[in-house]
């Protein structure tokens, strides 16, 4: 990505590199997260090696993607100090009874063990509804099927966080992972994905 917003990485038209711009929305009203940090525009070939990574947990390119998100994550936050914990954003235990893994963990796994100082922790954070899947929902529903999606087992105060995803598309489930951190006593909430529509 060359030019994207410095709030939700959203991929914007602008000319150069600029990095201190805000989108609409940002500008409209802040997200709960501090930060997301996105190693790619989702667009072929990326968008066909994330379905891979969606369907197969075994998949080669979820090491190679994950590889150059920790590059960018390094990059992005260069003297900034990163957050402490990660945790993978959770599947509702329907959808990981039925996929049979969760593509966040695997990620997650990935960048913890290249990026120093960070913890995996998926013992936090769950998803406690379920709701169709969010490809085939507009931005509306997907916010209306988000709100107190998910729920915080672990009071987590003072702590930096960052959650993973593989896609960041609307900010819905971003926002709603966020925002139960936030309320359970996170210091401050970072999003991690590999790409961003």
């Amino acid at each position: 990505l060359t030019s994207q917003c410095q709030q939700c990485a959203l991929p914007l038209l602008t000319q150069g590199n600029r990095r201190n711009i805000l989108c609409h929305e940002c500008q409209k009203e802040t997200p709960p997260f501090r930060r997301c940090v996105a190693a790619f525009h989702y667009q072929d070939p990326i968008s066909k090696l994330i379905t891979t990574i969606k369907t197969n947990p075994h998949a080669p390119e979820l090491l190679q993607l994950s590889g150059l998100l920790a590059t960018t994550i390094a990059d992005r936050y260069e003297t900034n100090e990163l957050p402490q914990i990660i945790i993978p954003l959770p599947l509702h235990w329907r959808k990981l009874t039925h996929r049979g893994f969760n593509q966040s963990y695997s990620i997650a796994r990935s960048l913890c063990q290249k990026l120093p100082g960070t913890e995996l922790r998926n013992d936090i954070c769950y998803r406690h509804t379920y709701s169709p899947p969010q490809h085939l929902q507009g931005k509306h529903q997907r916010l209306r099927f988000m709100r107190n999606a998910f729920a915080v087992d672990k009071r987590i105060d003072g702590q930096s966080v960052a959650i993973v995803d593989d896609v960041v598309t609307t900010k819905a489930t971003a926002i709603a992972a966020a925002s139960s951190l936030i309320k359970a006593g996170a210091k401050s909430v970072d999003i991690w994905c590999i790409a961003r529509t």
